[in-house]
């Protein structure tokens, strides 16, 4: 294993920069994931691995030696814990990242059964939640508009917890035309709708639609979907939390479609 202990050194000032910025990720078209966790979800999707990093107080643990064992198609890189810890995220580095090529979305098929679209949602912590709930609630696809938060950030990343790998993720989406396009039901989360959630028939090929955390979805797609429905809050909050609304409107649609 290659070791790596100055700050000058190729690799690993590549890879700060890629840390650091998120126009170097897109430019590259790499994205930068870390902990055990998320490496292992992404090693279990088949998805390549183009370089992994391992802090070295971390080396003599079982788990990752396993880990990096099943990436042999690259030379792990040991970091001094000083320059691991400097490109890490997180306060407490779990001690393994990978550097992996950001997936491009495939187009979604008009007759896809279950999917998930987010238009203008800009907090990553909800962006990463509802990838989380899509891919635990057995979604296909997620379709993000341009404005919404990158999908393939590190906090996205973190927030998603191995979602990522399990989902067709098409960013940059025209919603407008998805929704045309599409065959099934497409359902509006509106506070202001006339018709219950639980009201709603999500039985069969269905998408849901969730907006901006404060603004809602816009009144064109919201005009333009088959259903708009509400959530019913019987207490005193105004509002949901974008991403609870939509987790809580991804498992009705198991729940009825009789879900284990």
């Amino acid at each position: 294993m290659k070791s790596v202990a100055s700050r000058d050194n190729a690799a690993y000032r590549s890879l700060a920069k890629l840390a650091a910025s998120a126009a170097e990720r897109r430019k590259r078209g790499l994205s930068v994931i870390e902990g055990v966790h998320l490496v292992e979800a992404c090693l279990d999707a088949g998805h390549p691995v183009a370089q992994l990093f391992a802090a070295r107080r971390a080396l003599a643990d079982g788990r990752l030696q396993g880990l990096l064992a099943r990436a042999p198609g690259t030379e792990p890189i040991a970091l001094a814990d000083a320059l691991f810890d400097a490109v890490s995220g997180v306060e407490s580095p779990a001690g393994v990242l990978a550097l992996v090529p950001t997936p491009a979305g495939r187009p979604v098929p008009p007759a896809a059964s279950f999917c998930l679209a987010l238009e203008d949602v800009q907090d990553p912590g909800n962006v990463g939640t509802l990838l989380r709930s899509a891919a635990a609630a057995g979604v296909g696809h997620v379709l993000l508009s341009r404005t919404c938060a990158f999908a393939w950030s590190p906090k996205v990343l973190r927030a998603g917890q191995g979602a990522h790998f399990a989902l067709n993720i098409v960013e940059g989406a025209d919603l407008g035309g998805f929704v045309s396009a599409f065959a099934g039901k497409t359902v509006a989360l509106c506070g202001e709708a006339g018709v219950s959630l639980y009201e709603t028939d999500l039985r069969g090929p269905v998408a849901l639609l969730v907006g901006n955390e404060g603004a809602g979805l816009s009144p064109e797609l919201e005009q333009a979907a088959t259903v708009r429905a509400r959530i019913p809050m019987p207490g005193r909050a105004e509002s949901l939390n974008a991403g609870v609304a939509g987790s809580i409107a991804l498992f009705e649609a198991v729940r009825q479609r009789g879900g284990k």
